[in-house]
């Protein structure tokens, strides 16, 4: 084994036993650098967090509740099923990001309509811990979801991955982010395109954009609507926080070729690149 191996598995095994010392459940290396598992309490509710390179990635709950959502944004991405009519819904969505697994858990756990959830995560470290301390292996002891093909897991770049796919997809879902840095591979028109690609009739694209709704820090929402409007007709907001517009808040941004309404989201008036 070469000795840089070695060393990092030393590091590794001392930072791990540091962070049981300090009451932490996890602390290791990832792509992104170090990443530590916690647990808190939120609301008198005890729940786990994921944080990436200084910058909290997903949580999860540690009680009955753990496949529902903790983070508010996650919550707003079920707002994908506003789009179909008469109590329907997608029944296949891709998610771009795997972290703590959030997403996917609520989706295989609380959507049964919802037959095929893809799942592309980066680096094989995160879906480690993910299996070990966020849920993940529990979701497929509890619903059989992998082995029904239900949930299918990729390990690679969501943005290679969707460039040699010839799948479609109901919704794709982005939350792809390097500890605190979005993934700019999938921020471009070309990414617009490629993702609209692959969705079927009245599909819809999510993305989470960490960014101000106006102002000096609103750069990179206006930057990512700017590359959704060459190809989709529609753009809606949902904005996680709306005391101070110009306060950089995860944001949900949703793309369609659909006309429908998303009743409490903001319209994006893409011909004057602002709020409608």
């Amino acid at each position: 084994m070469p000795s840089a191996s070695i060393a990092t598995i030393l590091v590794d095994a001392v930072a791990t036993a540091c962070a049981r010392l300090r009451g932490l459940t996890y602390l290791g290396r990832t792509m992104a650098g170090w990443t530590t598992v916690h647990d808190a309490h939120m609301g008198g509710e005890r729940i786990r967090v994921l944080d990436v390179a200084g910058t909290y990635q997903s949580a999860t709950y540690l009680d009955s509740r753990w496949c529902d959502p903790v983070f508010p944004y996650h919550r707003l991405f079920d707002h994908l099923f506003e789009a179909w009519p008469d109590g329907g819904g997608p029944t296949s969505v891709a998610v771009l990001g795997g972290g703590g697994y959030a997403i996917p858990r609520h989706l295989v756990a609380h959507h049964p309509e919802v037959r095929r959830v893809d799942v592309v995560e980066l680096d094989p470290a995160i879906e480690r811990i993910a299996r070990r301390h966020f849920f993940l292996d529990r979701l497929e002891r509890t619903y059989g979801a992998e082995e029904a093909g239900r949930l299918r897991l990729h390990t690679c770049d969501a943005h290679a991955w969707l460039l040699e796919s010839e799948d479609t997809f109901d919704a794709i879902i982005n939350d792809c982010f390097f500890g605190r840095v979005p993934e700019r591979s999938l921020m471009s028109a070309e990414a617009a395109a490629c993702a609209q690609a692959h969705l079927g009739a009245g599909g819809v694209y999510l993305t989470n954009v960490v960014a101000a709704l106006s102002g000096p820090e609103s750069h990179a929402l206006r930057l990512q609507m700017a590359a959704l409007a060459t190809c989709f007709s529609h753009l809606w907001i949902y904005p996680c926080g709306t005391d101070d517009p110009q306060v950089p808040d995860n944001n949900v941004v949703i793309a369609t070729d659909c006309p429908h309404v998303f009743e409490g989201a903001w319209e994006w008036d893409a011909g004057k690149g602002e709020l409608a």
